[in-house]
């Protein structure tokens, strides 16, 4: 049976302008800690590299940056283009600055102020207490940090946050839109670096469910083709194919299409062209003695160590019974149960079981018969046409199977095998 390795799954990000111009890939970001948000905006046409093709993802953010990132990331990019040549408003942003379009957009949507004295700060570089305030504008949850103005914070520096930002800051955290570090600290007053900023971006529109064109479990890939098909948590199935420059990630690392294997889990960007430019694949499982219900849409995974957990199971999960499609009542029961789990909810999207009528060791194969040795006893299975042989998680041919082998053996009604699992 297979064993399971589980990966912690980072979410990343969606846009709704989709560019149709070939990906320049950021040359600074590789090995970054940001560098699959990174890549995902830049397929969204969010963010791109300077001349040299650098992102400078360690340098300040400054006010201007953040007013273009975000009114580009909430589709408003084509219209701070039509403002660019409007009057200003703001008496440091005079007509010609480049990121005039994308101020007075900010300014419109209610997103951001300018100072008393009628400037806005262009170049200034924002700090994480402004940024949480500009970011809780951003998502609608100003009336949600006005209820929270006078939140106990339990940061270990929460005496340090600004009168003027503890709402914020509680409703942000409360949105998963931003944290502490890994110290307690929130740190109000540090400066946002650019990737900081980009990944706010992200999980603002996280928040509001602009995440990626396609999400949900591979089901098929040819790498040759660059072709696939991807099954949603609901069941609907889409083909895909990757376009020539598709960026495809995996664990956050840049990786080659055939790194991409069936049941990963995928969340896909579009170019003009329908096809995907951008992959990043995750993958979080579980090996499992059985699967019990537990009722709405639940069932009571009984893992090899700790205590049973009820999990929710995805509408559209796919099953497998000793290899082959099956109902999800088929695989309830005991036996060596293979989970994929969705890397956000936790919930399964895939299982595969195996409900052995017999196991032992191989001690003899002959043609198309295998013999089991139980004791001073054996007993001999005939293989029926089509059965499935696994061995490590793959289908090979009955010639895999060995003398001294441990095997599961599933029968059909005659006596005869259907399915082996080798074990190792």
């Amino acid at each position: 049976m297979r064993k399971a390795a589980s990966r912690v799954a980072t979410v990343l990000l969606l846009l709704l302008m989709v560019p149709t111009g070939a990906m320049a890939y950021l040359s600074d970001v590789v090995g970054h800690w940001s560098a699959a948000f990174l890549t995902a905006l830049e397929a969204r046409g969010i963010v791109s590299g300077d001349r040299s093709g650098r992102f400078r993802p360690d340098d300040p953010l400054t006010r201007a940056e953040w007013a273009r990132m975000i009114v580009t990331g909430l589709g408003y990019g084509e219209d701070a283009a039509r403002v660019q040549g409007a009057p200003a408003r703001f008496t440091d942003v005079p007509q010609g600055h480049p990121d005039l379009g994308y101020v007075e957009l900010l300014w419109e949507l209610g997103l951001a102020e300018g100072y008393p004295d009628g400037r806005f700060g262009p170049d200034e570089p924002l700090t994480r207490a402004q940024l949480t305030v500009l970011l809780v504008r951003a998502a609608g949850l100003e009336q949600r940090a006005a209820v929270l103005h006078a939140a106990r914070l339990s940061y270990r520096d929460a005496g340090q946050i600004p009168a003027w930002a503890v709402g914020a800051v509680a409703a942000a955290a409360e949105a998963g839109l931003i944290a502490g570090d890994d110290q307690g600290f929130f740190r109000p007053a540090a400066t946002v670096t650019r990737a900081e900023g980009a990944v706010l971006v992200a999980r603002l529109l996280d928040r509001k469910g602009l995440l990626f064109d396609l999400e949900g479990t591979l089901v098929a890939f040819d790498p040759r083709e660059g072709e696939g098909v991807v099954r949603t948590a609901f069941g609907e199935e889409h083909p895909f194919s990757l376009a020539v420059d598709a960026a495809v990630l995996r664990g956050g690392r840049r990786v080659s299409p055939p790194a991409l294997r069936v049941p990963d889990q995928v969340w896909l960007i579009l170019n003009g062209a329908g096809r995907v430019r951008f992959v990043e694949a995750w993958y979080v499982d579980m090996l499992a003695e059985g699967l019990e219900p537990a009722g709405d849409g639940r069932v009571t995974v009984k893992p090899e160590a700790g205590e049973p957990r009820v999990l929710a199971v995805q509408p559209g999960a796919l099953t497998f019974v000793n290899g082959r499609p099956a109902a999800l009542a088929d695989a309830l029961g005991d036996g060596p149960t293979y989970l994929a789990l969705d890397a956000l909810t936790g919930a399964i999207r895939y299982v595969d079981a195996v409900r052995a009528d017999v196991s032992g060791a191989v001690a003899l194969v002959e043609d198309d018969r295998i013999w089991l040795e139980d004791g001073e006893e054996f007993t001999s299975y005939d293989l029926a046409e089509g059965a499935i042989v696994v061995l490590d998680g793959q289908p090979v041919g009955p010639y895999a199977i060995s003398e001294g082998d441990h095997v599961a053996l599933a029968l059909d009604a005659d006596g005869r095998i259907t399915y082996v699992e080798i074990v190792r």
